[in-house]
């Protein structure tokens, strides 16, 4: 089976059950929603490479659209600090529902880091050219990085980017300081890490 269909089952899969069981996690539907559409649209942005001068206006606009949605496919990861919800109190004994929250957001998890996997090989196939997929990736793993942090602490989200930009690049400048630099890096560290993990399974085939 294709990489993309499983990421597709598996997204229908969480989200039937998003929609059932939203009482606690009720942030689910919508952070899954947000997390898996960024996949499509890149396997979409090989349809809208530009082959005549008149196709660039288009492509660009696509491909921005595309950069604005890819931070909510690594943000799902951090959702992991709503497990905080659970007190996990081991010397108490099994609490079976913890665990079974436990595994419904450690899978919806799982599923955007295997998207966002999944986009990362799209992209490194992107140009013919290797040195230019790279740089791509470099540059999106620190707009994640960035994108984590404006939506974790600074609470915006991309639709803003469209309806208040101005005020979110000032906002954004301001609240640049060297823990924010930090935090970008380690977000920028993690994906470093899913992508050395993936190259490593692919190489042990």
């Amino acid at each position: 089976m294709k990489s993309r269909y499983i990421a597709r089952i598996a997204f229908i899969a969480l989200l039937t059950i998003s929609l059932f069981s939203n009482d606690v996690y009720s942030f689910m539907t919508l952070n899954l929603i947000l997390a898996y559409i960024p996949l499509e649209l890149c396997y979409l942005l090989n349809l809208f490479k530009p082959k005549k001068v008149f196709e660039w206006p288009l492509f660009i606009i696509f491909s921005l659209i595309f950069i604005f949605m890819v931070p909510n496919t690594f943000y799902m990861v951090t959702d992991l600090i709503h497990l905080n919800q659970f007190r996990f109190n081991f010397y108490a004994g099994l609490t079976i529902i913890e665990w079974i929250y436990f595994t419904y957001l450690l899978a919806g998890v799982a599923l955007a880091t295997y998207c966002l996997t999944l986009i990362y090989i799209e992209i490194n196939h992107f140009t013919q050219y290797r040195w230019l997929n790279n740089t791509i990736i470099v540059l999106m793993m620190f707009l994640n990085g960035l994108g984590v942090y404006m939506g974790r602490f600074l609470r915006f989200h991309s639709v803003y980017l469209i309806n208040e930009p101005l005020s979110v690049l000032q906002d954004v400048a301001q609240a640049i300081n060297p823990s924010t630099l930090a935090f970008i890096v380690l977000m920028m560290v993690l994906q470093l890490l899913i992508i050395v993990f993936m190259k490593g399974v692919r190489l042990a085939k």
